[in-house]
């Protein structure tokens, strides 16, 4: 289905809604914060009731955005007749119980490859630069001024989940939108200022022991680095800290993909991997029980960090020396 017929079908939804609860992945990242806030901006623009929820709240390097005051970690009603999930493959992903709201229309507006459009009605494009440009689409669809609140966070949004501008969903709708934002009064200097030169200096402790865990696969073509739970309470540190630390991995000469390990509290891996463009990390992710982008994926993993890390080396080189006999069976 065609992405102006699916953005009629939300606009027809969020039309007559009254009561509207916008939710988005755990551990928020700026696209899933930044979509929510735009969208919460539109709907209270149009007179609606909206609340914004995500139970690990919003992240420190973003409490700046305009209208991040209004997040809250929990439902504060259970009478919403309309309940929106941003950036989500699944309806799991938020981590809010959402049982009383059933009866209720959902709204599925995503990016991801793999969404199960679990929604009433689904906007979901994995041809998207982030979900901020879907978003930013609805708004447009509903006749919803764009100023300067909704321009921030959906450039913010746009900015961090294209890498600033550096990963390949970096098409020319992401530059497009960034620039017409950029014209309704949105300042990048500024905005990469708050969102990158704005750290606490215990997120720098944890880096600096992360770092010292960097390990690379046999051939050099993976590399690994390990966040633990002792890590977090030496520095002080949550899970909120360690976002854009899988790109150190990733940055290293001749790594094909960087991955990192986040010990949960319950024993097992959250593992985040990263691609330089070549090996593709989504399906490496779905082969461990999650998913994502090309070059953009995670999964849950079980085991012990040696044992996940190995299986992983292993992995991405098996697809280095596929890719490797691809070329030479073509030449």
């Amino acid at each position: 289905m065609q992405r102006k017929t699916r953005i009629a079908e939300v606009r027809r939804a969020l039309l007559p809604a009254r009561r509207v609860l916008i939710v988005s992945h755990r551990n928020p990242d700026g696209d899933a914060m930044g979509s929510s806030l735009a969208l919460l901006s539109g709907l209270l623009t149009l007179g609606k009731t909206c609340e914004v929820v995500n139970t690990d709240g919003v992240p420190a390097n973003l409490v700046w955005l305009p209208l991040a005051e209004r997040v809250g970690i929990a439902p504060e009603r259970g009478d919403y007749d309309t309940v929106v999930f941003l950036d989500c493959g699944n309806p799991d992903r938020p981590g809010v119980d959402l049982a009383p709201l059933r009866g209720a229309r959902w709204i599925n507006i995503d990016h991801h490859p793999g969404n199960g459009e679990f929604g009433h009605a689904n906007l979901v494009d994995p041809a998207a630069c982030a979900t901020a440009e879907l978003v930013y689409e609805v708004l447009v669809g509903l006749q919803v001024p764009v100023g300067f609140t909704a321009a921030t966070n959906i450039y913010t949004a746009i900015l961090t989940d294209t890498g600033c501008f550096r990963f390949s969903n970096s098409n020319a709708r992401a530059f497009e939108i960034a620039s017409r934002m950029v014209g309704r009064g949105v300042d990048p200097s500024w905005v990469a200022q708050m969102v990158y030169d704005q750290q606490p200096v215990n997120r720098l402790r944890l880096l600096s022991r992360v770092l010292e865990t960097l390990e690379l696969s046999p051939r050099d073509k993976a590399a690994c680095v390990v966040v633990t739970q002792d890590m977090f309470r030496a520095t002080h540190t949550g899970v909120e800290d360690v976002e854009g630390f899988v790109n150190y991995p990733r940055s290293v000469c001749g790594v094909e993909v960087g991955f990192l390990l986040r010990e949960e509290p319950d024993g097992r891996y959250r593992v985040a991997f990263r691609s330089k463009g070549r090996v593709d990390v989504a399906e490496i992710a779905r082969e461990f029980g999650g998913g994502g982008h090309r070059n953009a994926a995670g999964a849950t993993v079980e085991g012990t960090a040696p044992q996940i890390r190995q299986r992983i080396f292993d992995r991405v080189e098996a697809a280095c020396d596929e890719l490797l006999l691809a070329r030479r069976e073509v030449g």
